[in-house]
């Protein structure tokens, strides 16, 4: 009876089939010093036992893991969803695991992020933004671990693949006002503000006319807005478009009826319920990171090959939930 396979090793497919534990070993990695007829031989009964290679005892005679980690915010923002399924199919196609680490909160869950991917050896790491606690320890990392930055280039040091975020909101502020829209809600975070301000006061439009409702405010607190302040649109960024969504319906206004909706991020339930939203090309720019990510692992940063940083532009799908005024 053979042993499991689980239980079998390079010596056991040796013993069984007459040869060297170095012909075996040769046989798995295609050397060229052993016949065509006796690596045939040697994978027709690995593969009969079904015998799984020890990947960790791969990576560590080659010196790589053949894994990528990614450090990234929990999963309240559900275009981090899409973002891992893609980045993940993109990566096996090159013989790469992905292997992900949630932060939970603040600067001291990423830092532990940080360190239970060196600790696991990883090759390459992405980073979606670094809190500047962390940002001496990620610069002591690059010397070690190749870092790409993903959605963010706080470190200019370091590759970066990002998306065109304030020619969006300029465009999507845009899109609005060039539908009658002035009395316009913001819903998102500081950073994109200034864009948002700027192209209303391009166009002429009243501070009266503009109310903004920055990350940190709650739920309610866009619910009260809705009901104090009768935007005729929504404008709403990142994570926080849910709770816009969610705040809408609480008033009984109807979309687009009563009340405009637009929204960054064009993700699965932003397209079942037919809202105009501002997207990018996902599949695009995990291709470009995975691209990045190879080319440095062959060509570490130095003032030979220094840091690379991509940016991409964004458009509207257009559907049903913005009306002309």
């Amino acid at each position: 009876m053979e042993r499991k396979s689980e239980m079998l090793t390079l010596k056991d497919i040796a013993a069984h089939c007459g040869v060297s534990y170095s012909t075996v070993s040769r046989a798995f990695n295609k050397d060229s010093r052993i016949s065509q007829k006796t690596r045939e031989k040697i994978l027709a009964y690995a593969n009969e036992v079904h015998y799984i290679p020890n990947a960790a005892a791969i990576s560590l005679k080659k010196n790589e893991s053949k894994t990528v980690g990614i450090v990234i915010p929990k999963l309240t923002n559900l275009f981090y969803v899409d973002l891992l399924e893609h980045l993940d199919l993109i990566l096996k196609k090159f013989g790469y695991h992905l292997l992900v680490s949630f932060i939970s909160d603040g600067a001291n869950s990423e830092y532990h992020c940080l360190e239970s991917m060196a600790a696991a050896r990883v090759d390459a790491l992405v980073i979606l933004g670094c809190h500047p606690n962390n940002q001496a320890y990620v610069r002591h990392l690059s010397s070690q671990i190749v870092i790409v930055q993903l959605l963010t280039d706080v470190l200019p040091e370091l590759d970066s693949v990002c998306v065109n975020d304030i020619q969006a909101t300029i465009t999507g502020t845009q899109y609005l006002i060039n539908r009658g829209h002035q009395k316009i809600l913001y819903v998102g975070g500081a950073d994109r503000l200034n864009a948002f301000l700027d192209t209303m006061e391009r166009n002429h439009i009243s501070k009266e006319k503009q109310l903004i409702v920055l990350e940190e405010n709650s739920y309610e607190e866009i619910i009260y807005q809705i009901q104090t302040f009768h935007p005729t649109a929504v404008m709403a960024n990142s994570v926080y478009k849910e709770n816009a969504y969610r705040a809408i319906r609480a008033t009984g206004l109807q979309i687009p009826e009563n009340i405009s909706f637009f929204v960054y991020g064009d993700i699965q339930w932003v397209q079942l319920l037919d809202i105009t939203a501002m997207a990018h090309n996902l599949e695009e720019i995990s291709t470009a990171l995975v691209d990045q990510l190879i080319y440095r692992l062959r060509n570490p940063y130095s003032e030979q090959f220094p840091a690379s940083h991509i940016l991409f532009d964004t458009f509207i799908r257009e559907r049903k939930s913005v009306k002309y005024l």
